[in-house]
């Protein structure tokens, strides 16, 4: 076996062609099969044909070569009984393993390496165990444990830490990033930690094993286990609402409310909010996520209460809306009747079913607010499918058929209208 290590080791053909043997190996698991010469050089074809006792022409015609055949001619050559295994095993100094084999012994591993944590790192066991069943929001999880074992079980640490400091009252989080793993960008959205962090509260939740994506979806899941990302940014625009809170603060509430004056309200201080309500007793409040249009209604109609999101809704807004529910207040909410309007509506429908009224969302409305200088994507008219409900399906419908947006500046008037009613 030496003696045939050192004469294959003196020429580099056999280094090339022992690579691809070896492939071949690993593929079928045993000595079989045939390797292409497609890649080899005149010269190394001429080598290779020598040692194999074939002229040159025929093995340049076959241009491959088998492994049984190079098996049997080890015999004839001058190393005696070599098996081609053997041969290998010895020459690259590593076991031959099939790839079958490889994938049971990884599996094993995985499976035991997973048990050892379950047993270590009790809180978090159950997500564990989640995890270790692959489900399809999980593989990005997988593809980090193979790639390190040593790195995962690191997030591990850090994950149970956290499960076991979660906060009974709001902090923030690079503050609890802080106190977890001595980084305050730790948990931040673009780490690996702060992603599992992320799934694994997901899980926690108990709810749909639906990962949040958006900015606002996260932030809420994080507020909703007292983490908070922002809480001065993250804003809500209001008028004419009046507050019950834990100090002297319902006197700002009430001075700009006595003053048709607007407040845009951080999450920071929606925390000392005991109870919200508007400051007339019909509990009714105008929810619309356009500055211009909420400033417009305001200029027309100074004591309507009224609500902005600016947009997609922020925790600071969800805030807003769970407090005037509790006190029995009506939301009608109004958008631009383009899918992330009708997605917004959607998903204030879901969580306040009996609290929520849709304001200028109809199909009429939608006729008549439509700009044909605009047009809606397939990629965006697709996300209608995801949001089936009864009040929203006719304009909907009605939406994929025309593919234009409308906007609700164009019934500014009738909202005006509406409003001036109301008061």
């Amino acid at each position: 076996m030496k003696e045939a290590v050192k004469y294959f080791k003196s020429d580099s053909v056999y280094q090339k062609l022992f690579l691809e043997f070896k492939k071949k190996y690993e593929s079928l698991g045993r000595v079989a099969g045939s390797v292409s010469l497609k890649a080899f050089t005149h010269e190394e074809m001429a080598v290779l044909a020598e040692f194999m006792g074939m002229r040159l022409d025929q093995l340049v015609e076959k241009n491959k070569l088998t492994l049984l055949q190079f098996e049997k001619q080890l015999t004839l050559y001058r190393f005696g009984e070599i098996d081609l295994k053997d041969l290998l095993e010895v020459y690259f100094n590593q076991p031959l393993i099939s790839n079958s084999e490889q994938r049971e012994n990884k599996l094993h591993q995985k499976n035991k390496y997973f048990n050892d944590l379950k047993n270590k790192f009790h809180l978090i066991r159950d997500w564990l165990a989640y995890i270790e069943s692959n489900p399809a929001d999980a593989h990005w999880i997988h593809r980090l444990i193979d790639g390190s074992f040593e790195q995962f079980e690191t997030y591990t640490i850090h994950l149970n830490k956290s499960i076991d400091s979660l906060p009974d009252k709001p902090v923030r989080l690079p503050v609890f990033a802080q106190h977890i793993t001595s980084n305050p960008h730790a948990f931040d959205r673009n780490e690996v930690l702060g992603r599992l962090l992320i799934h694994l509260l997901t899980f926690k939740l108990g709810e749909k094993m639906l990962v949040p994506s958006s900015s606002e979806e996260i932030s809420e899941l994080l507020f909703s286990f007292n983490i908070l990302r922002d809480d001065i940014t993250n804003y809500v625009t209001v008028v004419n609402l009046l507050a019950e809170t834990e100090s002297d603060k319902d006197k700002l509430w009430q001075a700009a409310s006595d003053s048709n004056s607007v407040l845009n309200i951080p999450i920071r201080e929606l925390f000392h909010v005991q109870s919200l309500h508007s400051n007339n007793s019909r509990k009714e409040v105008w929810v619309v996520e356009n500055s211009g249009v909420f400033s417009s209604l305001l200029e027309e109609v100074p004591n309507a209460p009224l609500i902005c999101t600016h947009g997609q809704f922020k925790l600071a807004a969800w805030k807003v809306f769970d407090l005037l529910v509790e006190s029995d207040h009506i939301l009608h909410y109004a958008s631009d009747l383009d899918p992330e309007g009708i997605g917004m509506a959607y998903r204030l429908l879901n969580r306040y079913p009996e609290n929520v009224k849709l304001w200028k969302m109809d199909k009429s409305s939608y006729h008549n607010s439509i700009s044909d200088n605009d047009t809606i994507s397939e990629a965006r008219l697709n996300q209608l499918s995801n949001f089936n409900h009864p009040l929203l399906t006719e304009v909907s419908n009605v939406m994929l058929e025309r593919k234009l947006p409308g906007y609700q500046e164009a019934l500014l008037d009738e909202m005006i209208e509406d409003l001036k009613n109301k008061m």
